[in-house]
């Protein structure tokens, strides 16, 4: 790498944060702009302190449960890391979840790569999974709304079907290959074809049924908790929504602020998560301070993790500064570390 080169890799790592920062306060603001400022500041400062203990360890109970299929997955595929190592690995990936489509947990992959000699393509794969079975597990939470009639059967049978076929159609070796080949026909994807092929042969066995039932259901586990977490501090603020309803909300609001590829999901997360609040009896009031609350003690929280456990692990910081100058064999730009 150049001489010159080298500043706008550390301009870019301040990009990074300096976006991180003002996206916040910017989802801040708009939360603050449907009700009065005075009231919403009125409902933060009053909310019990003592809900925060609960509502902390819940989220910490997702990470767990997150992590242990993330350490499963490496397993099944061959790479053999201690726990503890992986765990900060694990954790360190938060500290991009606010990037376009998370992309910033690419962090990991180029970790383990360093540390572990895991491929990019078995470690790219695992990251896939990971957000297939997180996706599919927060899909089959909104049908939640069919017990209290928000949600049509149909609507939740097409979802099940939907994720049911694309499931089948990636197990497929057949239509998988024939996908991956016609890469080689468009120019700009041509050169992904062979690593395409390489990563879907090294993942292929997470599509076990045997395998990905384990992993979906570790993935609704872990966001239940949150969703539990949503409605603890619902009723924290006087709320009586139900857990059910909580816990749809909730739900519902991750999988359109996932579907927007946005920076963390956020504003569409928010949005929905402020407008399904009144839909079930929140005041505008209790809806806004809610969501402002579990974004801080769920995202925001795993977000100060992430970056706690990359400048407090000398050994994780060592390998952030050696990115300043090595690339990655793997040549996207998702995979490359910007610190």
């Amino acid at each position: 790498m150049t001489h010159t080169a080298r500043p706008k890799r550390v301009w870019k790592s301040r990009n990074i944060a300096i976006w991180t920062v003002l996206s916040a306060v910017v989802v801040f603001i708009l939360i603050s702009l449907i009700t009065d400022l005075d009231t919403l500041e009125t409902a933060l400062v009053g909310f019990p302190l003592r809900f925060l203990v609960p509502i902390g360890l819940l989220s910490l109970g997702n990470y767990l449960l997150r992590y242990v299929k993330w350490h499963w997955y490496l397993k099944l595929l061959g790479h053999r890391i201690n726990r503890f190592p992986n765990l900060l690995v694990f954790l360190c990936g938060f500290a991009l979840t606010v990037t376009p489509g998370k992309v910033g947990e690419f962090l990991k992959a180029y970790i383990v790569k360093e540390r572990f000699n895991v491929p990019y393509t078995a470690s790219t794969a695992v990251l896939l999974m990971e957000r297939f079975t997180d996706v599919a597990a927060i899909v089959l939470l909104t049908c939640l709304g069919l017990f209290f009639r928000f949600l049509h059967w149909s609507v939740a049978v097409l979802a099940v079907l939907a994720l049911i076929a694309f499931l089948m159609v990636l197990k497929n070796r057949f239509i998988a290959g024939w996908v991956i080949d016609q890469t080689t026909r468009f120019r700009l994807l041509k050169r992904f074809s062979g690593p395409l092929k390489t990563l879907y042969e090294e993942g292929w066995i997470l599509l076990d049924m045997g395998i990905f039932i384990p992993a979906l259901l570790l993935s609704i586990a872990a966001w239940f908790l949150e969703g539990v977490g949503y409605t603890l501090v619902a009723w924290g603020l006087g709320s009586t929504i139900t857990l059910m309803e909580g816990v749809f909300i909730y739900s519902v609001a991750l999988l359109g602020g996932a579907l927007t590829l946005f920076v963390g999901g956020l504003g569409a997360t928010e949005g929905g998560m402020v407008g399904l609040g009144i839909f079930f009896g929140m005041t505008r009031v209790t809806a806004a301070a809610s969501t402002i609350i579990i974004r801080v003690m769920t995202l925001w929280f795993a977000v100060l993790i992430g970056w706690g456990v990359l400048l407090f692990t000398p050994s994780l910081r060592s390998l952030l500064n050696a990115a300043r100058t090595d690339e990655p064999e793997f040549t996207s730009e998702e995979i490359e570390v910007k610190s």
